[in-house]
């Protein structure tokens, strides 16, 4: 007989009772924040739209993956110390609002010095782009830490699955067309460079609005202050998740070799327009792909999630995240002039890479986590992903050092290890 932790079995016989106060009211609008988040993430999706527009700016590899690496390190690494801190707290939201009210108009602002003509000056305008992007992350990181907790107390485990599945379906349904837009923006003639990416930033700073607006519109539920995390040192409070729960060792250890993905996902757009000899209006394409991906993941993912729990979900995302890079080299290693034609399923897959970590990974996370030790595990488990950080810097050397099918090949290897590991996680709904 499967043995399920303590902690897990008293969470799920706690929300097989009545829904939280203020559940329908907190499902809308965590609802309408995820869509209109994913809208603004679709306009600048960082790995086509961002990573193109880096190559304006230079032509060094190693710069555009830092792209990548600066948003990573930016969102999880202060995670940790945040989740130490806000977890001893009685309210998230107030933490919540600073962080997105501070962060999100860094678009509107790289919007006007991308209009202004900075990228007149190319050094410039490479470090103010990469120190804003950077600094969104950190704010939107301090920001996810208390989403987590909040989405964990209003939202319980067996309607997380629709939560996340519908706001992924509506997202994937728009981000359709605004991949279609994101195309026409870029290769109009009536927006020439940097115009067109300055619109893109633009728009994604309006969308971010009915977010913002959504959360904070959130209703906190009460609680006992008595129950929040004691006053620990944070060597302690690592020494007790990281020792205490092997499921959250395995779920680290699976991130961390899936993550590896991340080493090829800012040179396809490049090997695909360079190398293969795409035109340059498949971003478009690519953006477009992605979002059909999630949408097939949040209707199959969110699925699986509530029927066999998060697990399933892993299990197929893993999957999915495999195929993208084995089809890569299989495109390259044919130069088959049809198989091109099929690229645009690297970025499907992508998109249901993309939805498999909240509908599987984070799922998981919530699952496992004491309620009163929910913010630290989600900031531990975040920075813990910092390991991932140069990842992207890391492909674009190893692409300057050695091939694509080299590039592809090791990816390949790390996410079929990520595959392995997650097959050894325990069912959280046993």
């Amino acid at each position: 007989m499967k043995r399920v932790h303590p902690e897990i079995s008293k969470m799920n016989d706690a929300h097989r009772g009545s829904l939280p106060s203020h559940f329908r009211h907190n499902f809308t609008v965590l609802l309408i924040d995820y869509i209109f988040f994913g809208v603004a993430y679709s306009l600048l999706n960082p790995n086509t739209v961002l990573p193109a527009f880096a190559r304006t700016l230079t032509a060094s590899e190693p710069l555009i993956g830092m792209v990548g690496t600066v948003m990573a390190a930016g969102w999880l690494l202060p995670q940790f110390l945040v989740g130490a801190v806000i977890g001893q707290k009685p309210r998230k939201k107030p933490y919540l609002l600073w962080a997105i009210y501070t962060g999100r108009p860094i678009y509107f602002l790289l919007a006007g010095v991308i209009w202004a003509g900075l990228t007149r000056y190319p050094g410039w305008m490479l470090a103010v782009f990469l120190a804003g992007v950077g600094l969104f992350n950190v704010l939107d990181g301090i920001a996810a830490v208390a989403w987590f907790d909040l989405m964990g107390a209003t939202i319980p485990p067996t309607r997380r699955g629709r939560l996340v599945g519908a706001a992924q379906l509506i997202g994937g349904l728009s981000g359709i067309g605004i991949g279609a837009l994101v195309g026409a923006i870029l290769s109009s003639p009536t927006l020439p460079y940097p115009r067109n990416y300055a619109m893109l930033f633009g728009l994604a700073g309006l969308a971010l609005t009915p977010s913002t607006i959504a959360l904070t519109l959130l209703r906190e539920p009460e609680r006992d202050a008595s129950a929040t995390t004691p006053s620990l040192g944070l060597r302690r409070q690592l020494r007790e998740v990281w020792g205490g729960w092997p499921d959250f060792r395995r779920l680290v250890f699976g991130r961390w070799l899936i993550g590896l993905f991340g080493l090829a996902l800012p040179f396809y757009i490049l090997h695909a327009t360079e190398v293969v000899g795409l035109p340059e209006v498949v971003v478009g394409w690519f953006v477009s792909a992605q979002m059909v991906g999630g949408i097939v993941a949040s209707i199959g993912l969110g699925w699986l999630s509530e029927r066999w729990g998060p697990r399933a979900a892993i299990w197929a995302g893993a999957t999915a995240t495999l195929i993208s890079p084995l089809l890569a080299l299989l495109i390259h290693l044919t130069g088959s002039r049809w198989l091109a034609q099929t690229y645009p399923l690297v970025y499907f897959c992508y998109g249901i890479t993309n939805n498999t970590w909240m509908m599987g990974m984070f799922n998981y996370l919530l699952e496992i986590a004491p309620e009163d030790r929910r913010p630290l595990f989600v900031g531990l488990y975040n920075t813990l992903g910092g390991v991932l950080v140069p990842v992207s810097f890391l492909g674009g050397v190893l692409l300057r050092l050695t091939s694509y099918p080299f590039l592809f090949a090791v990816t390949a290897l790390g996410v079929a290890g990520g595959l392995w590991m997650s097959l050894r996680l325990r069912d959280t709904r046993g």
